[in-house]
């Protein structure tokens, strides 16, 4: 397997390494797509938000030979395992936050962009009364908006 390591990142995954150790600490076993995929997501080292055609696109550029049914298919497992959070922003568009926190989003319709809303911006709003029987889970929040 070809040793991936990013450059120019701050990323707390920089090297195979951290990457097996990741996965081996969320109960997924650790192959070679796997593990130059999980470098791909967190190579700015800040939470990202990628689509699977994207992380294809970084992976053809990283030479990685890794198949779009691959990328897709990995998704899905990390997403499974806890190491990324889908966001669903409509039904023909799927994002992937390597921020895992409950968080809210800003969803740009025009440029696809979507982007963490600091917690602090949403300080004091109430929620409505939950149905009798029922208890909070999360909150979703997602502000659509056009450039």
């Amino acid at each position: 397997m070809t040793n991936y390591n990013c450059t120019n990142c701050d990323s707390q995954i920089t090297s195979n390494e951290q990457a097996m150790l990741v996965l081996e600490k969320a109960g997924v076993r650790a192959t070679a797509p796997r593990i130059i995929l999980l470098c791909l997501l967190h190579c700015k080292g800040t939470p990202c938000h990628m689509t699977a055609e994207k992380l294809y696109e970084k992976s053809i550029i990283a030479d990685s030979k890794v198949s779009l049914a691959t990328v897709y298919n990995t998704l899905r497992t990390f997403t499974a395992a806890g190491i990324l959070r889908e966001v669903n922003t409509d039904s023909s568009r799927v994002y992937f936050d390597t921020n895992v926190s409950d968080h809210h989003h800003f969803y740009n319709e025009r440029t696809g962009e979507l982007a963490d809303i600091n917690e602090n911006l949403l300080q004091g709003i109430k929620l409505p009364p939950l149905p009798a029987g029922s208890k909070l889970q999360s909150i979703d929040l997602m502000i659509r908006i056009r450039s």
